[in-house]
């Protein structure tokens, strides 16, 4: 194997490992919010108020994302991507591993969910910050001819920090089953891992080098005058509105199949909880290992055609696997291979977002470029298609989902039409006349 492509798989790895331990820090909360409500809130209170209390905490993780990543990608464009990046990391690994050694409420009372929203917000601070910086920063580095695939690797590994997370609750409800002293680890235990995980992924970071475009412009004096947002917005507005729209069709598959989908099989159709959560960990699975793939096909077709079939494939999977979901879903085996359909071919979107969002943008401003839309959308996407799901579902039936993606595909049939009046800073299409390439 050639040096340099050595080099690059080092670096898509290295920089992909920590985005998937900061996403496995900040899900496993999800996994083990139950254990943990018990013991840092009020033991009085209703479960009801225990649970609201607790993913309402969860949630302010999200809230404070937007902000934070614009911040970071201030920073990050102009004075560096790696020390944001390893800056990040940290960030995220030393509240997680402090969330593991949190004293109960019998201990130091409302402190211990005081201190838990505080560390909470930290932990999605740095989220907001990890993952444009990770994915500009594996971009940069990326070879023309492979960053559809350094993109699909990145995003798949993110997002198997949801498979890490659930083995992680797995493994500490043995341990915590082997003798009632034990009990706290069930929730101590995977963020003490998750925080430990990180703390090494900082260190190994620290002998990355610097983005080599970013090196360029510094070097010839280019980096960017003002503030890099304000640019952004003065410079690329049809970028950005590309990119928010993009990330709306990033966040339909997950949020409809991994996230609504069990909530609505186990709460409204009443199928078996372990039915659901294995048949679920199988999709993720295949949804995972499917981003690199595609993104290996978008190297050989370019990003418009990529868009084309993510369009066409998130229609045909949506009608077909909700037409006849009602017929397998009490199935462990057919609903898990339908799950394994639907998120290896509708993982076209996820394996094309870090590449193209960060061809869209000029090296001077492409981490705030990527992170203003990107965090926007996710907060209101990911955020809002659960819910908006469980209320169409009530009046539409399972028509609903496949609206949803229906109208998934009209934007990327959209936006795939769009995008030759667009230059791309990375990647093979030449820029449009004015325009200088990185």
């Amino acid at each position: 194997m050639e040096r340099n492509t050595t080099r690059d798989l080092q670096n898509v790895g290295l920089a992909s490992l920590g985005g998937l331990l900061e996403y496995f820090d900040f899900q496993v909360y999800v996994f083990v919010a139950a254990a943990l409500s018990t013991e840092l809130f009020p033991p009085g209170d209703s479960a009801w108020k225990t649970q609201v209390q607790t993913f309402g905490i969860f949630a302010i993780g999200y809230l404070v994302r937007p902000v934070a990543s614009i911040i970071i990608a201030h920073y990050a464009d102009r004075i560096g991507r790696k020390k944001l990046f390893v800056f990040t990391v940290l960030l995220m690994s030393v509240p997680t591993f402090l969330m593991g050694l949190l004293p109960t409420y019998a201990m130091v009372g409302w402190m211990a969910p005081a201190m838990l929203l505080i560390l909470r917000v930290l932990q999605g601070c740095a989220v907001g910050g990890e993952l444009p910086g990770a994915a500009t920063f594996i971009c940069e580095h990326a070879p023309a001819r492979r960053l559809g695939v350094s993109s699909g690797i990145f995003l798949g590994m993110v997002n198997a920090g949801l498979l890490l997370g659930a083995a992680a609750a797995f493994i500490a409800k043995q341990v915590s089953g082997i003798d009632p002293a034990l009990g706290s680890l069930m929730w101590r235990l995977p963020f003490i891992m998750g925080g430990l995980g990180g703390l090494l992924a900082a260190y190994l970071r620290r002998h990355l080098a610097e983005s080599p475009l970013f090196e360029q412009i510094r070097a010839e004096k280019k980096l960017s005058k003002g503030i890099p947002l304000l640019d952004v917005l003065r410079n690329y507005p049809k970028q950005c509105a590309f990119a928010f729209f993009l990330t709306f069709a990033f966040s339909t598959t997950p949020a409809i199949y991994f996230q609504w989908l069990p909530t609505y099989l186990i709460g409204i159709r009443h199928i078996p909880a372990n039915t659901i959560f294995i048949a679920n960990l199988i999709g993720v699975s295949a949804f995972v290992i499917g981003m690199p793939s595609w993104g290996a096909v978008r190297d050989v077709i370019g990003w418009k055609r990529l868009l084309i079939i993510a369009a066409a494939l998130n229609t045909f999977v949506a009608l077909a696997f909700f037409s006849y979901l009602p017929s397998f879903e009490a199935n462990l085996t057919t609903l898990a291979l339908a799950l394994v359909g639907a998120g290896a071919l509708c993982s076209v979107v996820h394996s094309a977002i870090a590449g193209l969002i960060c061809s869209l943008f000029p090296t001077p401003v492409r981490q705030s470029g990527y992170a203003f839309p990107y965090s926007f959308g996710t907060a209101i996407f990911s955020g809002l298609t659960p819910l908006a799901m469980a209320s169409m579902v009530r009046d539409a039936g399972l028509a609903a989902p496949m609206i949803q993606e229906a109208l998934t595909g009209v934007v990327l049939l959209i936006l795939a039409a769009t995008l030759r009046h667009l230059p791309l800073y990375l990647g093979e299409q030449p820029p449009a006349a004015g325009v200088v390439r990185d």
